[in-house]
């Protein structure tokens, strides 16, 4: 099992600067329409967006479900996505600030539960994971998207490291083994797993933070430093001595409680 990381303090500032500052283009990638697509919510489903930072994915679920529910933890970054919700759509979705390892809801009365980068934020995966179980129907449906860590302990330390300089709230990325390990020791079955490349304009991703040249520059650093299976496995991109792009590893998975 995935040792424990320390879990980050929601309220916190910078973490909060971090959080915006990673998700604010974040309803323009397409895995958010195959999200809704694989959990198919009906109008009458019980849905809830587990840590929905800006509420992309709330959104999304709301075009076809009558109501979704918005958990985060920051009532601030809430009140920044409840702002960003088009009128027709606001009387679907109800924002609410909670503890993603304690949410509100009683044993089983989810029909749908979405994560979409919530995991990397978590202290404790498998807390995480349980609470999921602990709400969800027996017919319910869990889905999850979240970057993947490579299974080479090297390339690992890599991907921290260049995390590390650009996004505060991100605790740990999970190798799909385990990921695979936590939904079963939390009694899911998996039934659908897609690992997708997602591409990353340098110049863009270094600047989530701000304009800030001296962390643009030791980011940079950081990929230009990198080995040959590092170079590879990220597909990094120089020219004329600059990183052009690069890519990161995302993983989206289906899972259901288990019958067993």
């Amino acid at each position: 099992m995935p040792g424990t990381v320390t879990q980050i303090s929601w309220g916190d500032a910078a973490i909060r600067a971090s959080r915006l500052g990673t998700v604010l283009d974040h309803g323009d990638e397409t895995d958010i329409e195959r999200l809704v697509d694989l959990v198919i919510p009906g109008e009458n489903d019980v849905v809830l967006d587990m840590v929905t930072g800006l509420g992309h994915v709330a959104r999304a679920l709301a075009l076809t479900s009558k109501k979704v529910t918005a958990l985060d933890p920051d009532p601030e970054i809430l009140r920044e996505a409840e702002a960003l919700t088009r009128e027709e759509l606001r009387d679907r979705i109800e924002w609410i600030v909670g503890d993603p390892l304690e949410t509100p809801f009683k044993d089983k009365t989810c029909d749908v539960v979405s994560a979409r980068m919530a995991l990397r934020h978590m202290g404790d995966g498998k807390d995480f994971i349980r609470e999921v179980h602990r709400i969800l129907k027996p017919s319910g449906r869990f889905v999850m998207i979240d970057s993947l860590a490579p299974p080479h302990l090297h390339l690992q330390g890599f991907l921290g490291n260049l995390l590390s300089h650009n996004d505060r709230s991100h605790v740990k990325s999970y190798t799909l083994a385990e990921l695979e390990l936590l939904l079963e020791h939390e009694k899911f079955d998996i039934d659908l797993i897609e690992i997708y490349p997602k591409e990353n304009d340098f110049r863009t991703w270094a600047s989530k933070l701000g304009e800030d040249a001296d962390n643009t520059r030791m980011i940079e650093k950081v990929l230009q430093g990198a080995s040959t299976h590092a170079r590879r496995h990220f597909r990094i991109i120089e020219k004329n001595k600059k990183v052009v792009s690069f890519i990161t590893w995302m993983v989206l998975i289906r899972a259901k409680p288990s019958l067993l």
